[in-house]
């Protein structure tokens, strides 16, 4: 007989219950393989959504600093014309 002892039988169900788990990982791989490649998309378009936002936000910033510049040069150039009494 092949399997004469406990322990040998204790192994050998060891290794059937190894191989069912690493067969039931191996063989949802599709199911992972899309939650992987929705996530990495997701992640993608988050990373572009946050790049916008913070070329949007310089981009306002630089705008707001053209204007604090032209309100201080027409301030300064209202007070050259003001009259002085």
């Amino acid at each position: 007989m092949l399997f004469t002892n406990v322990t040998q039988l204790a192994v050998l169900g060891l290794v059937l219950i190894v191989g069912l788990v690493l067969g039931l990982l191996i063989g949802s791989g599709g199911k992972w393989r899309r939650r992987y490649e929705q996530e990495r998309a997701a992640h993608a378009s988050y990373l572009t959504e946050t790049d916008a936002k913070w070329r949007e936000r310089e981009a306002l910033g630089t705008n707001r600093d053209a204007y604090v510049r032209d309100l201080e040069a027409e301030n300064a150039r209202l007070k050259a014309e003001r009259p002085t009494s």
